[in-house]
């Protein structure tokens, strides 16, 4: 077992083993049903049937044998039984969108290929030129109160009707993204004057929503992670493994497994169903600054100053590391299962395929350079899933938004979003239709510059398209 995986306690592997036995039936001599046909054994076998005589008789015998037998469904009729209804529901869903009777075949056997391969983690949706630039009527700021010090983090619920945000204050907001309106509070431990409140009492840097919306994670400065219910925000439980603040959360799609990043150097795993403590991947020199999922049992995340980026291959206990060139790593978000996008202190954005250890492509001061002439940080990284489109933050008041050309071997800049403040997350709804930022007049985690023009504010960007396409490209490093 590799150094790195370490387990809090040595588990107990059982397994059970059934066997389904089938019951053997007794076949009785059956006593012929008509009379006539008894004969004596000298007379029987002298005696000829004919062809007339013996298909009557062989028919009656069937007839009676079919009375009592139901008609019952193979496993291989309900597999076809079910793809025939599934086809008929493309069908169906196809004749509605495109308003006429005759089914193009090759639409439905695209969709049934772009399924297969979302999947399997290898759909590429080719959608960069059909966005359009934003403009001031598609920005909506939502602006409360309860958020009195930096947004920090962002989530975005997978039915695209809910944004949860988090800030400084230690206070969580969900949000109605069609009233553009605050739902629910989960206040800080100051505000309720309770310190046996099962909230947070410290500044909370990173959150985390399951493919189910049943799950929401939080994590603050004092190494607490808080799980939610998200569609009442009932507390659910509470971990506290870590020794170190928790700068970074996410939740495996497939399987509710909930990794957590930490200023204590580790990465841990928590299983969300079981609402227990899994193990601790050890392995960067510095401070995790962030995390995402790849895939199923396939982690991601970046160390801050060691410059590196880890892929942590859970079953297998192995880990790769990807050495950056510039001083740090601090923000990576998952682009596809094979390729991914990060950003650091010194302004370069890299653009990864998990086969090369170096990246496909750098982008040098992505976002200029600031008064002093050091190149801006880009201080937050947002992907549309499974797509050639992502977009970087920093403190210049501009969102860049980018689209990946040449099998990820250069990107191209769309449009800037001007946004003034620290952009410090950025999530793309599932449904392509927005772009969610927290904004803050500082960096999330420090004090180090203070922007005064800023609101502390979750920014509703809306994203238009010219035409809603999906066009699938073979998986490329």
């Amino acid at each position: 077992m590799s150094s790195f995986f370490i387990r809090k306690s040595n588990s107990v592997k059982s397994a059970s083993k059934s066997g389904a036995g089938g019951r053997k039936k007794k076949l009785g001599k059956q006593k012929p049903s008509n009379s006539k046909a008894k004969k004596s054994k000298t007379n029987f076998e002298d005696e000829e049937i004919s062809s007339d005589e013996f298909s009557d008789v062989h028919s009656e015998n069937d007839i009676d044998e079919r009375e009592g037998v139901e008609d019952v469904e193979t496993a291989q009729e309900a597999k076809l039984r079910l793809a025939y209804s599934y086809l008929e529901e493309i069908e169906k869903e196809e004749k509605e969108r495109l308003e006429r009777q005759e089914i193009d075949k090759e639409v439905i056997a695209s969709r049934l290929k772009d399924e297969v391969l979302a999947k399997a983690g290898k759909l590429r949706r080719k959608i960069g030129d059909l966005l359009e630039t934003v403009t001031e009527t598609n920005i909506a700021v939502l602006h409360n109160k309860k958020h009195k010090l930096s947004v920090t983090c962002v989530v975005v619920s997978n039915d695209c009707k809910h944004i949860y945000s988090a800030s400084k204050d230690a206070t969580i907001i969900k949000w109605d993204i069609s009233k553009k309106a605050k739902v629910n509070v989960i206040y800080s431990c100051h505000k309720l004057k309770s310190k046996s409140a099962k909230v947070h009492d410290a500044a909370i840097l990173s959150l985390a929503i399951s493919a189910d919306n049943q799950f929401l994670a939080s994590g603050d400065v004092e190494s607490v992670i808080h799980i939610w219910q998200p569609e009442t925000m009932n507390h659910l439980h509470t971990f506290k493994y870590h020794s170190g603040a928790i700068t970074g959360l996410a939740i495996c799609q497939e399987s509710n497994s909930l990794y957590s990043a930490s200023a204590d150097r580790s990465v841990k795993v928590f299983n969300l169903d079981e609402m227990m403590y899994v193990e601790t991947l050890i392995g960067h020199q510095s401070s995790v600054t962030s995390i995402d999922v790849l895939c199923k049992n396939r982690t991601i995340s970046t160390g801050g100053t060691d410059n590196s980026v880890r892929v942590w291959k859970i079953q297998e206990e192995s880990q790769l590391i990807y050495n950056g060139s510039g001083r740090s790593i601090d923000v990576v978000k998952r682009l596809d299962d094979d390729h991914f996008v990060t950003g650091g202190e010194d302004g370069i954005v890299g653009v990864w395929g998990i086969l090369k250890k170096k990246p496909t492509h750098t982008i040098l001061n992505s976002h200029e350079k600031d008064g002093s002439g050091e190149p801006n940080w880009v201080t937050s990284v947002a992907t549309l899933t499974s797509s050639d489109v992502f977009a970087t933050g920093s403190s210049d008041g501009f969102i860049k938004v980018w689209k990946c050309e040449d099998k990820y071997r250069k990107s191209k800049l769309l449009f800037t979003i001007a946004v003034k403040g620290f952009i410090n997350s950025m999530a793309f709804s599932l449904d392509d239709r927005y772009l969610v930022v927290g904004v803050g007049q500082e960096h999330k985690l420090g004090r180090w510059q203070r922007i005064k023009e800023a609101r502390n504010s979750v920014v509703l960007i809306e994203l238009k398209k010219r035409k809603e396409t999906v066009l699938p490209v073979n998986g490329e490093s």
